[in-house]
């Protein structure tokens, strides 16, 4: 084994020098092309041939540095990272490498087809690793996500779609340049099902930018007319993917564009031929077969699992991947809609001329959260952009800001003319759908020689989330969505189901920072013997959130439970099943002859909660079976064994074997026999 393992890292050392060789020659010229290609890091497993191979395709292809190569080796056999193994096996390396390059040179950061892509935070929830090396130096956050990010990483493009509010594309390098700019990375993947499809990720890249990228692009709302929708909630997807479908068709692409529930390929759901664009819902962990992938498309869908694993199983992501995309991105678990790329962002920054790399990351609000971007992002699929978006663009907009108030703060709204107000400046009227909810004046004047005019929109407090639509109308025709919501926010419980005796972190969201002297959250179970709750809970003054920690009781079988966060009038509820510790109990062989160890193994209902669950054993006859008075499955694990030590008898004795968990039993029935 050991003189194997030499030849095959001889085998690597000798492809890394192959590529040297072939890439020297055409080294000034690609660069010349796509300067970027000094500022990549390319992260590779030296271990993986198929890594290796990966990593010299890619850096043959675009010129890259072989200075600009990381080695690490994280375990390959592991489905996700622990804390521990992240820190030791990548993400310190990965710091020791950008050091030696220089840490603000490199904006992207590649994963050359290394696994794992998961990995358990020091809260015990599962993100990606990409989004955690995207923060490697710990600018953005400190700390894991719950119940998701506290704030919006800065390079984030803050929009309103129904409004039709964009900010102007700021390259990544043109941020990082800035000063007291964080120092965080878009990283990036060349994955697929086999190392020849993460290759070819690159060269379709490469030779769209050569030939263009042409075909239609294709966008699939989920929830009827957009006239219907308010820009809030589910409709925040569909209102963001019918913008993609307008600025697609502004920059000259023929749009197919899908308002049923039904997904493209179900009928009567079109199906999408010659897609250079899409994005599009909802459907849990699925690829409808309905696309035909021009070469250098770029497409993703907005679901929970849309990038479960980019090389095998039924998730969107893996399949577009075989069937010929060329940039692809989705979540690794629940990103929620916010966590997932904005496609109209992102569609309108390639319009502008941005690569790929910096177009997601710019409309992708968190980081240290739940995706993956899966392609090369230095592909530039319009060079110089496309008209209208590679020109100044003036548009009319109507802005809310914030565009979520808690009554009785004011919002702020601005309407924004895509010329200067003549002479005499321009009147523009304003309407609210709701004025006993959200009150707006009957217009406002964009003084002569400007473009923009301010005004307050006066809300009424509400118990539960009232969206209100604000209109603008006499120089520009716009509308927006007002959601006037409570202080109280939510209520998140980090698992739908917990063992009983184990520990449920909970947190309590307000929609706003609490006031002087603190926010009091009372709080409810349905069933206190087995999840108890405090009777109420104080966020801090300042603070917008609560994260605590609740203990269940041991149960015999399942049970539900319902808590309740109520304030001001506001109640929301989260459920949780409480569950049985004990699932089964075994022990083999079910005949032993004595003087002989048997082996029992304890199985639990799901994976042990920090500390691991301690259980009691006992045998009917301790002189005959002895067993240890108990054992302590690890924590994450689902079952553990014990040795059953037996006396020789002369006559075959039946043992009773009974594992206790404080609320749920199990029990197993094996033999001694004596000396045949």
């Amino acid at each position: 084994m050991r003189n194997r393992r030499l030849v095959f890292k001889s085998l690597i050392r000798r492809s890394q020098f192959i590529l040297l060789l072939c890439c020297f020659a055409g080294a000034a010229q690609a660069l010349a092309q796509n300067p970027l290609a000094q500022r990549v890091l390319v992260v590779y497993d030296p271990t993986s041939s198929d890594s290796v191979n990966v990593a010299n395709h890619y850096l043959a292809a675009r010129s890259i540095p072989t200075a600009n190569l990381c080695a690490i080796s994280p375990p390959r056999a592991d489905s996700l990272l622990t804390w521990s193994t992240y820190v030791s096996e990548v993400q310190h390396p990965i710091q020791s490498c950008l050091n030696t390059v220089g840490p603000n040179q490199i904006l992207y950061i590649v994963f050359s087809y290394i696994r794992p892509f998961k990995l358990t935070a020091q809260n015990n929830k599962v993100y990606a690793v990409d989004q955690y090396v995207a923060d490697i130096w710990n600018q953005y956050t400190a700390t894991d996500a719950f119940p998701y990010p506290a704030q919006l990483h800065p390079y984030f493009a803050v929009n309103q779609a129904q409004g039709n509010s964009y900010q102007p594309f700021l390259s990544l390098a043109a941020y990082r340049a800035q000063q007291g700019s964080l120092q965080i990375y878009s990283v990036w993947r060349l994955d697929g099902a086999t190392a020849a499809l993460a290759e070819r990720l690159v060269d379709q890249a490469i030779e769209a930018e050569q030939n263009s990228l042409t075909g239609q692009a294709c966008l699939d709302l989920a929830h009827g007319p957009i006239a219907k929708e308010f820009d809030a909630g589910v409709g925040s997807g569909d209102w963001e993917l019918y913008m993609a479908g307008v600025f697609a068709g502004q920059a000259g692409f023929s749009v197919t564009e899908d308002s049923n529930p039904q997904e493209f390929g179900t009928p009567p759901a079109p199906n999408c031929p010659n897609a250079a664009l899409y994005s599009g819902w909802y459907s849990l962990n699925h690829y409808n077969n309905a696309f035909t992938w021009n070469t250098g498309a770029v497409g993703f869908h907005l679901d929970s699992l849309s990038a479960a694993d980019p090389r095998t199983g039924p998730n969107w992501s893996a399949n577009a991947i075989q069937h010929g995309i060329t940039v692809t991105s989705g979540a690794v678990a629940e990103p929620y809609l916010q966590g997932l790329a904005y496609p109209d962002g992102v569609f309108a920054n390639l319009f502008e001329g941005a690569n790929v790399g910096d177009a997601f990351l710019r409309n992708e609000a968190w980081l240290k959260w739940m995706i993956l971007n899966i392609g090369d992002p230095l592909y530039l699929p319009f060079s110089g952009g496309l008209p209208p978006f590679n020109a100044p663009n003036p548009q009319g907009s109507l802005v809310l800001d914030p565009q979520f108030v808690v009554g009785p703060s004011q919002s702020v709204g601005t309407v924004n003319l895509p010329e200067p107000a003549p002479a005499g400046g321009t009147v523009v009227n304003l309407l609210s759908s709701k004025p006993s909810v959200a009150s707006v004046p009957s217009s406002v004047t964009v003084p002569e020689g400007t473009t923009s005019a301010n005004f307050n929109v006066s809300v009424v407090p509400q118990k539960s989330n009232v969206f209100v639509l604000i209109s603008a109308s006499g120089g520009i025709t716009e509308q927006n969505t007002l959601g006037v919501v409570p202080l109280l926010g939510g209520l998140y419980l980090n698992s739908s189901s917990a063992l009983g005796g184990g520990p449920v972190t909970t947190a309590v969201v307000l929609n706003n920072n609490a006031p002087a002297g603190g926010t009091t959250v009372t709080l409810t179970s349905s069933n206190p013997s087995v999840l108890p709750v405090p009777s109420s809970l104080l966020i801090q003054e300042g603070s917008y959130q609560s994260v605590f920690t609740l203990t269940t009781n041991p149960v015999s079988s399942s049970v539900g439970v319902k808590i309740t966060a109520s304030l001001d009038g506001t109640n929301i509820s989260s459920s949780i099943a409480v569950t049985q510790a004990l699932a089964n109990l075994t022990v083999t062989p079910k005949s032993v002859i004595g003087g002989n160890t048997a082996k029992g193994m304890i199985t639990l209902t799901g994976p042990a909660y920090s500390g691991g669950v301690s259980i009691s054993l006992a045998s009917s006859n301790p002189s005959v079976a002895g067993v240890p008075p108990s054992i302590t499955v690890p924590a994450a694990a689902t079952s553990a064994t014990f040795d059953v030590t037996t006396a020789s008898v002369s006559s075959s004795a039946s043992i009773l074997i009974t594992a206790d968990s404080g609320g749920s039993m199990k029990s197993a029935t094996f033999t001694v026999t004596p000396v045949p």
